[in-house]
Formats: structure tokens, C-alpha cells, sequence
């Protein structure tokens, strides 16, 4: 590889990639489908290309895109097109004031790119939709076949339709930025899927410790609990663990967050990283239920 350029000796017995190295890596990371389909479609446009690149900061989770990227890398990924194309479509961009470049300190030389106000929203406006990006998935990350465990779990037809539209909802707010409305997306989800499963052993639900009774001693409806004791409930049944409980009860709060003077008391804002913990967290009860479904815990 050092013949051919593709690495270079720097400090000693230290070799790392040359550009040239990146490129043909990167040139077989496409080739073998580790990346979007559409960063190698012969039609994408390059300004679409670019842009989305740019958005996703050289990360796969739009989450963790926020750092914007390297200029020097945006040819890397984009190498088919050559450097002085790429560099061309930056000052394109730029000129229309969708991308701007920054510096992170003063000793950073190569400077970054990093989408404006009106670059984020044409991004998910526009951008998105053409290139058939799947956010928060970004164009680095390899497309597969989404499998979502609603049907795993015994649930009504209608029931599962509804859950599989929630979390379709969910993603398309996280594709728009509104972290807010994404994570009190995932905390339905995870209330309508903790009900349906108690619901189907109402006898075991309304005869566990936690219960929750009425003022009278009465046990309360089950489709009057709050999210807290369906987890509560669920968690003394051992439909999930007490480590998925916890990280449920922290998806209840952010969920919570829906309520203006809950989130203005509390001085918080939802960000993308709230959003994808949100979106773990039920995507592991999601799995435990179906695990759990599967050995046969609830007829």
C-alpha cells in the first residue's frame, strides 16, 4: 500500500491513509453497500450530495452529526466527482448561504462545514426526500431493511398498525430536527404497547402489589394508569427488567417534557441524543416483550 500511496509512514513506526488511501477505502465501502445507495447513484445531484454529507458530519446517527465536517474530507466521500468539483459546489453552496465554513479554535487550520439555518431546513425539506434518505439514519449509513417487532408481540392487527405509524411519525420528526415531538412520540409507544400487554393477563395486572387503586381502595381501570404504574406493574410482573424499567421511568420525564411548564421549570432542551435514547429505550422493551411473547410469559 505504501507503493501504491495509499499509506504513508508519520511518527516513527506510525503509518496512516494517505487522501488517496481514504478515497479507495471509501471507494470500496460504497462498492460492498456499507453507505446510502444514493452517495453512489450515477442521477444524484451533487448539491444534494454535498449537502447531505455535510449534515451528517461525517457520523451514520444524525444524533451525533452536530460538529459539522471537515472540508478536506467532503472529496473523500464524494470521490467520484473529483476535488475540484467538490470544491466548486462548496462555493456554490456557500454563495447561497446553506453552507457556511467555521473554525473550531485558532489552531485549527482546515477549516469545517456546517449547514446554515436555511441549508438544515432545505436538507429536510428537500435534500431528504430526493436522495430516499431515511433519517436518522444519514447517507453514511448502510440501508437495511427496517424490522420492527410490532407483530412479535400477540398485538391486534389495528393495534400494530397504529404503533408502526407512530414510530414511522417519530422518525420523520427526528428527519426534521423537532426532538421534542419525537421523544413524546416514543413515550406513546411505549404506553400503548406496556397497556396492550397487561391487558391481555388482566387478572395478574390488577392482582400485583403496585396496583394502583382509586382514593376508595378500588383498582383503578387499567386503561386509566399512567405510564408510571404500567411500568411499575409491568416491572413487578417481569414483563421487563428493573434496567429497562429505569431507563422507561427517564423516557416517562422526557415525555413529560410535552407539558410548557414542566420544560420551562426544568430549563430543558430535547436535543437528538434525547431522541435516540428515547427511541432505544423502546426499542429494547420492544424486543424484551417480544422475546417474552416468543417463550410464551403472557397466553
Amino acid at each position: 500500500m505504501a507503493a501504491e500511496e495509499l499509506v504513508a509512514r508519520t511518527y516513527g513506526e506510525t503509518w496512516s491513509a494517505t487522501p488517496a488511501g481514504r478515497r479507495a477505502r471509501e471507494a470500496r465501502w460504497q462498492e460492498r453497500g456499507r453507505r446510502h445507495p444514493a452517495l453512489s447513484a450515477p442521477a444524484a445531484d451533487l448539491e444534494d450530495l454535498a449537502l447531505a454529507v455535510i449534515a451528517s458530519g461525517g457520523e451514520e446517527h444524525d444524533a451525533l452529526a452536530g460538529r459539522g465536517l471537515k472540508e478536506s474530507t467532503l472529496g473523500v466521500y464524494l470521490f467520484r466527482f473529483g476535488e475540484a468539483r467538490c470544491a466548486s459546489v462548496v462555493g456554490t453552496l456557500i454563495l447561497r448561504e446553506l453552507v457556511r465554513r467555521a473554525h473550531q479554535d485558532m489552531f485549527d487550520l482546515v477549516p469545517t462545514l456546517i449547514l446554515t439555518a436555511d441549508g438544515r431546513r432545505h436538507y429536510a425539506q428537500q435534500v431528504v426526500g430526493r436522495l430516499g434518505l431515511r433519517p436518522p439514519a444519514t447517507i453514511l449509513a448502510q440501508v437495511e431493511a427496517e424490522r420492527l417487532p410490532f407483530d412479535d408481540l400477540g398485538l391486534e392487527v389495528t393495534l400494530a398498525d397504529n404503533l408502526r405509524f407512530r414510530w414511522e411519525e417519530a422518525e420523520r420528526c427526528v428527519g426534521a430536527r423537532a426532538w421534542l415531538a419525537a421523544s413524546a412520540l416514543y413515550g406513546s409507544i411505549l404506553e400503548v404497547i406496556l397497556l396492550g400487554w397487561l391487558q391481555r393477563d388482566p387478572a395478574r395486572a390488577t392482582q400485583a402489589n403496585s396496583t394502583p387503586r382509586d382514593r376508595a381502595g378500588q383498582v383503578k381501570p387499567l386503561d386509566r394508569w399512567t405510564l408510571a404504574e404500567l411500568i411499575t406493574v409491568a416491572t413487578e410482573l417481569d414483563f421487563i427488567d428493573a434496567s429497562h424499567a429505569r431507563h422507561a421511568q427517564a423516557l416517562r420525564e422526557s415525555r413529560n417534557l410535552i407539558h410548557p411548564h414542566k420544560q420551562i421549570r426544568e430549563r430543558s432542551t430535547p436535543d437528538g441524543r434525547l431522541a435516540l435514547i428515547s427511541q432505544n429505550v423502546v426499542g429494547a422493551v420492544l424486543e424484551a416483550l417480544a422475546r417474552a411473547t416468543g417463550k410464551g410469559a403472557v397466553a
